[in-house]
């Protein structure tokens, strides 16, 4: 049976956006493996009293059951360039915690330390290996119509008018200017800026 990662950011000691966390994780037990009742990850996920001064991250492991939670201090990984890599036929439609393709994809990479993929499908933009992107045009920021996985906070920002869905063909890069990437634990007004010129 498959096992299955959800990500969650904690901050003074509060599980932030759970209820898009909670949707997912339902939605997922539902789809992959038939299971009828519903988590509620609010009360299923006890918080211990952690620093409020640093960022955590809840890392949930689960499959039909949960097997796993564990709060793990974060670091946030800084990417200054993007490489494109076409990922051909691949399906991450659910958030599964087996990671290799995505370590196998950065491994082709110069400079994994400061960049990440940006995977490509049919000739359409997806998301990097660990978060979604946006980008700019100077006035809207536009994230990929048909990404690889529905991040939640993906899902926050479009259900507060904050982004716009666009099918984002890699041919029309030039028409943006600067990138972000967003995940449940990077905010889109603390994402770095990644100008279009370091997507090659």
């Amino acid at each position: 049976m498959c096992q299955l990662l959800e990500t969650i950011k904690v901050f003074h000691n509060n599980l932030e956006h759970i209820q898009y966390h909670t949707d997912r994780v339902n939605r997922s037990r539902t789809q992959l493996f038939g299971m009828k009742d519903q988590w509620n990850l609010s009360e299923m996920i006890r918080v211990p009293d952690l620093d409020p001064r640093i960022i955590y991250r809840c890392r949930l492991l689960y499959s039909t059951e949960p097997e796993k939670i564990e709060f793990i201090p974060y670091v946030r990984k800084q990417v200054r360039k993007l490489y494109t890599v076409d990922c051909g036929d691949l399906d991450y439609t659910f958030k599964y915690s087996d990671r290799h393709i995505f370590d196998t994809l950065r491994s082709k990479i110069p400079d994994p330390g400061i960049a990440d993929v940006l995977l490509i499908k049919d000739g359409l933009v997806t998301d990097t290996s660990f978060a979604n992107i946006v980008l700019t045009d100077g006035s809207t920021w536009f994230t990929p119509a048909f990404p690889l996985l529905k991040g939640t906070k993906r899902q926050y920002y479009l259900e507060n008018g904050v982004i716009l869905e666009k099918e984002i063909k890699l041919s029309d890069m030039h028409q943006y200017k600067t990138a972000r990437l967003i995940n449940a634990m990077i905010d889109l007004d603390e994402s770095d800026d990644i100008p279009v010129e370091h997507i090659v």
